[in-house]
């Protein structure tokens, strides 16, 4: 298993806009950091654990050309925001993408972004198949289930 952590930021990234604080201010490249997210690669599988505004750049920045499944820890944007982001890997893979969630996250996704999931179809929109994942028994995609 190889795990990549994409970002560990704030959800307003590292530096922040308009702070002029001693970390915001740094030329310590440890001090640019973008918005949470991780990576998880497993037999040719791989997990993404958040998909945040900065979803586009940590993918080019990391070489991943491929995503089998997203976790959604909870429905704010700096964890979900980089949804439309994943059209050029649904194009590539030509496979449905499963999004886990618990019901108000994937609840929150069918409105905010509509044209996605509604009954339209919008050209261009990739296949994201939206899967409960109670926080109690979280459901985990079956390379994940290994002990």
């Amino acid at each position: 298993m190889k795990i990549t952590f994409l970002g560990t930021g704030t959800s307003q990234g590292i530096p922040i806009i308009c702070c002029d604080c001693k970390v915001c201010n740094s030329k310590d490249p440890k001090d640019h950091r973008l918005r949470t997210s991780i990576y998880i690669q497993l037999d040719n599988q791989s997990i993404l654990i958040d998909i945040g505004p900065d979803f586009r750049q940590q993918m080019l920045r990391n070489g991943f050309q491929r995503v089998d499944a997203v976790l959604l820890t909870h429905q704010h944007a700096d964890h979900t925001a980089g949804i439309d982001d994943i059209r050029p890997i649904y194009f590539n893979q030509r496979e449905e993408i499963p999004f886990y969630g618990e019901k108000m996250v994937l609840d929150d996704l069918k409105i905010r972004f509509g044209y996605i999931f509604g009954e339209n179809d919008y050209p261009g929109i990739p296949e994201v198949g939206l899967r409960l994942a109670p926080s109690h028994t979280l459901r985990m995609p079956k390379f994940l289930n290994r002990r």
